[in-house]
């Protein structure tokens, strides 16, 4: 599994957790993934979302305002 991108969210529910994009498609899931982790104030609290294609995480990124460059 590749990480495409990190960087830190800037607003919303998880304002302040970092999020990592993953590329598995030359993996078991041939998909990709969205990982999200509070790394400041509880470091097992995470989610990840997985998605078949490009366009569907795409589209799940604009529900994200997403610092890139943390």
């Amino acid at each position: 599994m590749d990480i495409i991108k990190k960087g830190i969210i800037r607003s919303g529910e998880y304002k302040g957790w970092e999020i990592e994009i993953d590329d598995d498609t030359a993996g078991d899931t041939t998909g990709y993934y969205i990982y999200i982790k509070n790394m400041k104030t509880e470091p097992n609290t995470g989610y990840d979302l997985w998605f078949l294609n490009m366009e569907e995480l795409k589209n799940e990124l604009t529900f994200f305002d997403v610092d890139w460059d943390a």
